[in-house]
């Protein structure tokens, strides 16, 4: 089973990652951090992927898919669920073709959908703290702390990340949307995306995914 996530800043994506790759047994594929991985190496191609990093460069497709297969190859859980890829229908082809020449296909590709004012909420409010990294939102009653700016479990200070502010979401969410239009309408032609209200808690959002799974797996 392959399934894709696409879904904008601060939407759950993450959290459902997680959730499905424990219940599926998935292989979670993060392309972020295997560029980030790859650039920690010590030989020749680490290094120049550090340099690319580094200098803001837009890593192309071909690095991409470079150390993508090199990664699938060495993995024996060929069960994968792609976290923020593919960005564009380039990729989108190439990683079909990729899961063509192993037998294999996508089988899901889920939208998480969520209202801009909610997310604007969620980035802008969120607040971590110092000490063991929980995370707070000053924005939503039942996230709040109890006493403001402490941390409920271990009391250590909350501070707020430098790109959660309104600026950086809109710039976040732009970005998202130009990316993300065209790739929606391409796994729509293709009969495998689903759309997920994400404004739920995540034990709904999750219980939505696991419905559509399990209702396709028995057809």
């Amino acid at each position: 089973m392959n399934i894709i996530l696409l879904a904008p800043p601060a939407a759950g994506k993450g959290t459902q990652a997680e959730l499905l790759e424990n219940k599926y047994h998935l292989n979670h594929i993060s392309t972020g951090d295997l560029l980030r991985k790859t650039a920690s190496r010590d030989d020749d191609f680490g290094k120049k992927m550090k340099g690319i990093l580094e200098s803001g460069v837009l890593v192309s497709d071909e690095i991409i898919f470079e150390i993508l297969t090199k990664h699938l190859e060495s993995c024996e859980n060929k069960n994968l669920l792609f976290d923020g890829f593919p960005r564009n229908i380039h990729q989108a082809e190439r990683l079909e073709e990729m899961l063509e020449k192993w037998h294999d296909k996508l089988d899901f590709v889920f939208l998480l959908e969520v209202d801009k004012e909610i997310l604007k909420q969620r980035i802008t409010g969120r607040r971590i703290c110092r000490e063991c990294g929980s995370a707070y939102n000053v924005n939503i009653d039942s996230l709040k702390p109890k006493v403001d700016s402490i941390c409920d479990k271990c009391h250590g200070n909350l501070y707020q990340r430098d790109d959660d502010n309104e600026k950086s979401f809109e710039i976040r969410y732009q970005e998202y949307l130009d990316k993300t239009s065209a790739l929606i309408d391409y796994y729509q032609n293709k009969q495998i995306l689903y759309r997920i209200q994400s404004d739920q808690s995540k034990e709904e959002v999750f219980q939505e995914l696991c419905g559509v799974i399990e209702k396709e797996m028995k057809k």
